[in-house]
């Protein structure tokens, strides 16, 4: 091997910077011989013998006058490490370090954990156990796997990987563009030069290389959550057959269907119908349930338009997901996904096969939501005249959404990054939807918004949100705030107005040319439903400002701001829902209440979990992983993976509840339950 003095490293096309003292580590010619030997008799031959090498120096300068150089040659300590030993070195720009670890003949997998108490950025890889080993800032990227670090690092590496052995090498980059957001920040706007010179890029690097689990070690963790999962399932369906034959509605599963009238419905309400709509202030679900045959065909399109959704979605994600995981093998590059290194197990070629794994409560628990409302649906007769209308294309469609929920998840941490990061929000964008669409169906089933409309500013939602993630910028977010507040403003009017806008404008305009502008003109005619909508929209507004507030100090990004606002309104409306069945004195079912605290439960312990984040892609991958975080369950788990272990059951109490909220009303004539 040859280098120059002064050591000269390239930064990026036209910048380099330049150091007066350097030292490289000299691959043995024999590694072949070495890691033919056991790890026992590696650590008990005498370095000396071991390595016994004679090699040359050559030095040569094109300089006219006479040059002062000085060598040194040592022998590198510590070369062979061991197993839960903890070693540290120093690494500087100029001189790169490595050492070399030897596979025993049982274990499968080490984790190589490392740590450093200072913000030099330095790049770690893994290679193999021969010579020549790439330790230089250019082209470390070309053999084995690596990652940029600050403080905090892991690796994984696998014995089918590296048979023998590998070499574990440590690089100080030249300045800190790599590692620092800030750095890239100030570079991009010109503040910071990428020649500026950094006076000590000197690292102090800890380092220890423990045993990870085996693939038979998988299955006790893998067996206990599916357990714990089957025991769920099984409660759940004791809960069901419970409240089945002794809740609510144990007096009316026997009763035989009522014949469904076939009419010819008409397509749209006439003039007289809108105006005393419009003008009645005390308004009952008979009222606004004289089309149920429509109604339910209404209620099946979102079903259809879930699974229409789902399967064209679905399909290019999976597609590109495991593109990026072969980038990841074939390259070894881990700067491309944003993996909780230090809690990432993989198998069956996935890097980070646990938070894969974890997503499974999503599928069965959707799956289980759906047989539940299939079993409600073919055993619960339909009863003409009383009671909340029963369509249940909305609660088919919110199952197939947690089910998909589940799949994006999954494909979402194969590769986490801000590519991808909107697979797995998406149709937690829908569930919210539908959530507060249902619970506005429970009380205006002819007059719901459409499943087209629906998913047309869905999918607008969803346009806006990846246009947020990629170009975060102020502007989008002042955008949006405008284009929020109008869609505001317009949905408080549909819901005023019960759907009829237009004819509620002529209405007050009617008013004002025959009576001109009095008090009484502009006095809300459902004072009720005003009061809700402006609570509503002051709540809308608080939660801008707040989102704008942690813009600011760079504590969210766009999709989780925007998944805030969506679930924010279902939860507001889902209280606003129960407050006024209990102010219309209507009694909350026991079912209600069972699966209401069993989902606020779920929640609150759920949302612990989320908020502590071992991960964040709106940082560089370096300052990501100073959060990574040890497994906490199982030394399998970490907090993320609880996070889906506890919110798939949290998602299907919440169903559940929005399923049975108004049991209570099942023997209720329709002319005597309010609309609110």
């Amino acid at each position: 091997m040859s280098w120059e003095i002064p050591y000269r490293i390239p930064i990026g096309k036209r910048s380099e910077v330049f150091f007066m003292n350097t030292s490289r580590t000299v691959c043995h010619q024999a590694m072949d011989n070495i890691n033919k030997l056991s790890k026992e008799e590696l650590l008990k031959t005498n370095s000396s013998e071991l390595f016994l090498q004679h090699f040359f120096v050559s030095v040569s300068t094109p300089s006219n006058s006479f040059v002062d150089v000085h060598i040194q040659a040592e022998e590198e300590k510590d070369f062979i490490v061991r197993e839960n030993v903890k070693y540290t070195l120093s690494v500087t720009a100029s001189a790169s370090r490595y050492v070399y670890y030897k596979f025993e003949g049982n274990e499968e997998t080490v984790i190589v954990q490392i740590t450093s108490p200072d913000d030099v950025c330095l790049a770690v890889s893994v290679q193999d156990s021969d010579c020549p080993v790439f330790d230089l800032n250019e082209n470390i990227k070309y053999q084995g796997k690596y990652q940029s670090i600050t403080r905090r690092g892991a690796i994984t590496v696998d014995k089918q990987e590296f048979k023998h052995g590998f070499f574990l090498v440590f690089i100080a980059r030249p300045n800190n563009y790599e590692c620092n957001m800030e750095t890239k920040k100030k570079v991009k706007s010109g503040l910071l030069r990428v020649t500026d010179k950094f006076p000590d890029r000197t690292s102090t690097v800890s380092f220890k290389v423990n045993r990870a689990l085996s693939a038979m070690d998988y299955f006790k963790p893998m067996f206990i959550s599916l357990g714990g999962l089957l025991i769920m399932l099984l409660l759940d369906i004791g809960l069901v057959y419970i409240f089945s034959n002794y809740g609510s509605f144990k007096d009316v599963i026997d009763l035989e269907d009522q014949e469904e009238q076939i009419q010819d419905e008409l397509q749209k309400r006439n003039t007289t119908e809108i105006n005393d709509l419009l003008k009645t202030p005390k308004l009952n679900v008979k009222m606004i349930s004289k089309y149920p045959v429509k109604t339910k065909k209404r209620s099946l399109n979102y079903l259809w338009h879930v699974l229409s959704i789902s399967i064209f979605y679905s399909i290019p994600v999976v597609q590109l997901v495991a593109t990026y995981q072969r980038m990841v093998n074939k390259t070894g590059n881990q700067d491309l996904c944003y993996y909780n290194f230090s809690c990432a197990h993989p198998l069956f070629g996935f890097s980070d096969f646990n938070h894969i794994f974890s997503n499974t409560g999503y599928l069965v628990l959707g799956a289980l939501f759906i047989c539940v409302v299939l079993h409600r649906h073919k055993t619960i007769p339909e009863r003409k005249g009383v009671g909340i209308p029963e369509h249940y294309g909305l609660y088919y469609a919110m199952g197939v959404s947690l089910i998909i929920e589940g799949i994006l998840s999954g494909c979402y941490h194969i590769c986490p990054s801000q590519s991808n990061y909107q697979f797995d929000t998406s149709f937690m964008y829908i569930m919210a939807v539908l959530c507060s669409v249902k619970l506005y169906q429970n009380r205006h089933p002819d007059i719901n918004v459409t499943a087209y409309s629906t998913f047309t500013i869905l999918g607008f939602i969803i346009f806006v949100a990846m246009i947020g993630i990629l170009h975060g910028h102020i502007l989008i977010w002042l955008a949006f705030y405008i284009g929020y507040i109008a869609l505001c403003m317009y949905v408080s009017f549909k819901i005023y107005f019960l759907g009829y806008v237009f004819q509620g404008f002529k209405k007050v305009e009617e008013e004002i040319h025959q009576t001109g502008f009095t008090k009484r003109t502009f006095m809300p005619n459902k004072k009720v439903r005003f009061v809700l909508l402006v609570i509503a929209n002051v709540a809308n507004m608080a939660m801008l400002l707040f989102g704008l507030c942690l813009y600011s100090v760079d504590a969210t990004d766009f999709g989780s701001f925007l998944l805030l606002i969506l679930m924010g309104n279902a939860i507001l409306h889902t209280a606003f829902y129960i407050c006024m069945k209990l102010l219309h004195r209507e009694k909350l079912c026991i079912e209600a209440i069972v699966y209401g605290l069993l989902s606020l439960a779920m929640w609150a312990i759920s949302a612990v979990y989320f908020f502590d984040k071992a991960t964040i892609w709106m940082v560089t991958p370096a300052e990501s992983r100073n959060l990574n975080q040890d497994c906490v369950f199982l030394d399998f788990y970490d907090k993320h993976d609880v996070w889906h272990l506890m919110s798939a059951p949290a998602l299907y109490f919440t169903f559940m509840l929005l399923l049975c909220l108004d049991d209570d009303l099942v023997k209720t004539p329709q002319e005597n339950i309010p609309v609110f």
